[in-house]
């Protein structure tokens, strides 16, 4: 049986397969991703952070804040952590579920009335009250009274987790919507939760492995306080993560942190989508005997400018959101139209060719999704005007074709070798038209500095290559060059303004400056927070690098004479 047989995951449905190829940067898909933080509630959760946690709490940088410099005790840190998570969802996908439940408290609430579990929050889309309700349970002056209002002491002792795993698998149960991925986020300061209680550790290992089986993926972040100052997963998480050795090295070699913004990235990094634009089979040809050897790839998109969010209908007296539904009349009887009954024409030499929606699909199909290699090319043929759009990063897949992985291995170690790309000819979808793509090989990278830091995976990045009609040739116009030494000077400016470039600390000031309005508004805010526009370049350091350049530019570009700021007067019109 041929590979196009199968059911490949091009993650659309037939009303995707109507989108046209300039959408291809979207994720086809409509999904649902379920996150429940399960925070334990310990006393030492309630002492303060380690010392060398606490040194970092205070540094100060310049995406903390004076609120965030106050987080003393885990327990903040970890609601802190979870107003941001809350509200980052509600930007980057606001359809995702989210909730909180904590153990070991003396209070409880739960469906199965199990002792020291309080569900705070079930399983649901992030709101406004949710957030204000953890900004009090993180701030430091309100963070007690709330806690034993709802929760009651915070010397309370005893607690099984396997009880409180129970809980978030029910919860996960419960939901009413279909949910792609299920995960569990543990914080936690004990690494050997149950190390008196050899039967609730035992239950607790089994709990964690029927999640592991139903695709319910586990996660621990440590936190630790003045009088825990070490975690080890060998003691009791290596089990309930399932845990190579190699993997048990990694996360106990791993520095604990105590601030915010890299807590919140560990969190990010554990929730990141790693989610296949689609899944195609890559076609090398046909072997003697006529089978197609083909194996199978997932492909990923490339990082894409984030968007401002799009707007939505809303009723004018009931303030909810409005359902748009189109219908087609026959302007003679006034009849509803069904599909069926509509079809569409085409004018050729006077005379009008109609077709049904059936005879449309079929124009549109170009063949079968997937990689159909063209050729090999050497790496120097790639030339910077041949970049078209945002391309695309592939991965071997086992899910489709077992030993894919093995041949996607060898032609890229090939193609390392021999600095040379692929040619192929690429479709993403049934209905988009195929296009010439280059696939650029990519070996791993490890950062030297930091161990077990990966900075690049092997792999092949997809380049859009131009069709003919798409390159011009432009008229060249002769214009003035300017002098060597002109040209050197202007080298040392550019040299003194530069600075090591990190992406991720430019912010989009203008997505900031509209979600912080939204968030002021929501959350009942007097004025948003206040947002530093770091695109915007201090001229005053700018001066400073090149103050002994700027004299010689003035006698070199500007004549004698000439006074800085000042313009030409224009003549005054005769009357």
């Amino acid at each position: 049986m041929s590979l196009l047989d199968q059911n490949w995951g091009t993650g659309g449905s037939a009303d995707d397969e109507a989108q046209d190829d300039n959408q291809q940067g979207r994720q086809i898909t409509t999904s649902r991703d379920g996150t429940l933080m399960l925070i334990e509630c310990a006393p030492q959760m309630f002492e303060l952070l380690a010392n060398q946690m606490k040194q970092d709490s205070s540094i100060n940088n310049d995406d903390d804040d004076d609120e965030d410099a106050q987080l003393t005790t885990g327990f903040q840190l970890v609601m802190r952590a979870c107003q941001r998570f809350y509200q980052s969802k509600i930007i980057s996908n606001d359809k995702d579920l989210s909730g909180i439940i904590l153990y070991g408290t003396e209070n409880s609430l739960n469906a199965f009335d199990f002792k020291h579990i309080y569900i705070l929050h079930e399983l649901a889309q992030p709101s406004a009250e949710r957030i204000i309700q953890l900004e009090t349970l993180s701030n430091k002056n309100t963070y007690k009274i709330k806690y034993d209002e709802l929760f009651g002491s915070t010397q309370a002792t005893g607690y099984s987790l396997n009880e409180a795993l129970w809980t978030c698998s029910n919860l996960f149960s419960n939901s009413p919507q279909r949910l792609t991925i299920k995960r569990i986020f543990i914080f936690t300061c004990n690494d050997q939760p149950h190390a008196s209680n050899l039967t609730l550790e035992r239950q607790a290992k089994q709990r964690a492995k029927d999640l592991n089986d139903v695709g319910i993926q586990l996660e621990v972040f440590p936190i630790l306080t003045e009088t825990i100052i070490r975690f080890d997963f060998k003691k009791f998480f290596q089990d309930v993560l399932m845990l190579s050795d190699e993997d048990l090295d990694i996360r106990n070699n791993q520095e604990p942190t105590g601030r915010l913004n890299e807590l919140l990235k560990l969190v990010y990094s554990k929730e990141h989508k790693k989610r296949a634009y689609c899944t195609v089979p890559f076609s090398l040809g046909k072997a003697a005997d006529g089978t197609p050897l083909e194996f199978s790839v997932s492909v990923y998109n490339m990082v894409r400018p984030c968007p401002k969010p799009t707007k939505i209908k809303l009723d004018m007296k009931t303030n909810l959101e409005t359902k748009i539904v189109t219908k087609h009349y026959l302007p003679e009887t006034a009849e509803i139209l069904m599909p069926s009954d509509i079809q569409y024409g085409l004018d050729v030499s006077n005379r009008r060719i109609l077709f049904d929606s059936d005879e449309i699909k079929a124009i549109k199909k170009f063949g079968d999704p997937g990689f159909e290699l063209l050729g090999f090319k050497n790496l120097s043929c790639l030339l910077p005007h041949h970049y078209v759009k945002p391309g695309h990063f592939i991965y071997p897949d086992e899910k489709y074709v077992e030993g894919s992985s093995c041949l996607f291995n060898a032609l890229l170690k090939k193609c390392l070798e021999k600095k040379m790309f692929i040619l192929c000819q690429f479709s993403a979808r049934r209905n988009t038209p195929p296009r010439l793509v280059a696939l650029i090989p990519q070996g791993e990278e490890m950062n030297k500095k930091v161990k077990n830091d990966r900075l690049a995976s092997n792999g092949f990045h997809v380049h859009y290559l131009p069709y003919a009609d798409d390159i011009r040739n432009l008229p060249k116009n002769d214009t003035t060059r300017a002098a060597n030494d002109e040209v050197d000077l202007f080298k040392n400016v550019i040299r003194g303004l530069k600075f090591k470039y990190r992406p991720d600390k430019f912010e989009n000031p203008a997505l900031q400056t509209l979600w912080r309005n939204i968030e002021a508004t929501a959350l009942n805010k007097g004025e948003p927070d206040e947002f530093i526009d770091l695109t915007i370049p201090s001229v005053e350091n700018q001066n400073r690098k090149i103050v002994g350049y700027i004299d010689e530019l003035k006698q070199m570009i500007f004549p004698p004479g000439y006074v800085m700021g000042t313009t030409k007067k224009s003549a005054t019109k005769r009357k």
